[in-house]
């Protein structure tokens, strides 16, 4: 999945492409969120920036860097 949707910086791609199953796991993981938590563990693969913490978007969408 990350080979597919996801480019080499972290982000999800941000044109097109056709998939059978994305929008079951899209919506699947809209119903599961609320159940869903973090396991830290050492933060080795832990993006404060990049990663969605307490709401939808990403904390560096929420600051403007340069």
């Amino acid at each position: 999945m990350q080979d597919k949707f996801i480019i080499k910086a972290g982000d999800f791609i941000r044109y097109h492409k056709k998939s059978t199953i994305w929008p079951g796991i899209k919506l699947a993981a809209s119903i599961n969120r609320p159940y869903m938590g973090w396991l830290v563990g050492n933060g080795a693969n832990i993006n404060l920036w990049r990663d969605t913490w307490a709401t939808e978007i990403p904390l560096r969408e929420y600051i403007e860097m340069p």
